[in-house]
């Protein structure tokens, strides 16, 4: 298999409604574009403690930011019963991690509605999460003692949808867009920085199963030519439907991703490739970020791994090296 066999713009448009009538959801698959109706209201009930809404419905934003220095993870999220974030700053040269995370029960209204253009926010004491669409993109920011972050990501195309079926209940979706530009400021412990990063954004809305595992990896890096190349790879869930390359200005589909790694040792190398033969890479992980929650009815234990990649892309034109910076992750959820 190679490139030529894609179709011209290598996947097909984005329907416009999530709810595709008389309850039904749009065509499981994926897309090109965004949905522009995402109203989860023919499932969600009333909004009570009881409905789908605070039990069964997840909705989250992710941003990463890479530049030769720093690596940035940074998530709001909206579980329903409780509203969840993290930021984390890696910084190669000096090997420090800054992070702060919280959880916060019932941190987002009933009311509230998902987008990538919703505003997000969460406070936990003297830590402020804000991300929000601006001009094209999206702002994104934090506050706290001795870590302050802005990023300023900017729309590099229509992204990549995805909708799968989640057993149990009415679906699961993703839009995901890689390779952005992204104006990233920092301020750790008083030390400003300016960069010019690349980065990643991932909006996910749906009610995931009970019990939902992933790998995912998210790499963004340049071609041995100098394209700018974005991946977006997930294996265990959404049944290989969001797995997605990012080659200049084309969106292209790549077949199940399979990961290869030592679950008991994540700062080894990772290999990661798809079945179809189009990529093969090796990520070696600089560092990670763990958590464990356990709240309630709600479990999650979450690792993800950042640091560099290599590897090939095999295209019409012949084989790529290909590099960069990214995260790879590994999740178990109980939702």
């Amino acid at each position: 298999m190679s490139f030529d066999t894609f179709p011209a713009g290598g996947l097909p448009p984005a329907p416009k409604a999530l709810h595709a009538g008389n309850g039904r959801v749009a065509d499981y698959g994926r897309y090109q574009g965004r949905i522009a109706d995402l109203s989860t209201a023919a499932w969600d009930g009333a909004g009570g403690l009881f409905s789908r809404r605070r039990l069964q419905r997840k909705g989250w934003m992710y941003f990463g930011a890479f530049t030769p220095r720093y690596m940035v993870g940074y998530a709001v999220a909206d579980a329903g019963l409780m509203a969840s974030a993290f930021v984390y700053v890696y910084d190669r040269q000096t090997k420090q991690l800054a992070e702060h995370k919280a959880t916060v029960p019932f941190g987002f209204a009933r009311e509230f509605a998902p987008s990538p253009d919703s505003a997000w926010e969460l406070k936990n004491g003297s830590r402020h999460w804000q991300a929000q669409a601006a001009d094209g993109g999206w702002d994104v920011s934090f506050q706290a003692p001795g870590l302050k972050l802005e990023m300023r990501f900017r729309d590099a195309g229509p992204g990549m949808t995805a909708i799968a079926s989640s057993p149990g209940r009415p679906f699961h979706h993703t839009w995901k867009l890689c390779a952005l530009p992204v104006s990233l400021v920092l301020e750790v412990d008083g030390q400003r920085s300016e960069q010019q990063a690349s980065g990643t954004l991932d909006f996910t809305l749906g009610y995931p199963p009970r019990h939902t595992d992933w790998n995912w990896a998210s790499l963004d890096g340049l071609t041995d030519d100098g394209q700018r190349i974005g991946v977006n790879l997930v294996a265990h869930f959404m049944n290989g439907h969001e797995n997605a390359l990012w080659l200049g200005d084309r969106l292209l589909p790549l077949a199940q991703a399979v990961f290869q790694y030592d679950p008991a040792q994540l700062l080894q190398p990772w290999r990661v490739h798809t079945a179809d033969g189009l990529l093969d890479v090796t990520f070696m992980p600089e560092g990670e970020r763990r958590e464990d929650i356990s709240v309630g009815l709600l479990a999650s234990r979450f690792t993800q791994p950042f640091g560099r990649f290599s590897g090939t892309l095999r295209t019409a034109q012949g084989v790529k090296k290909i590099e960069g910076f990214g995260v790879v992750e590994q999740h178990h959820a109980v939702w």
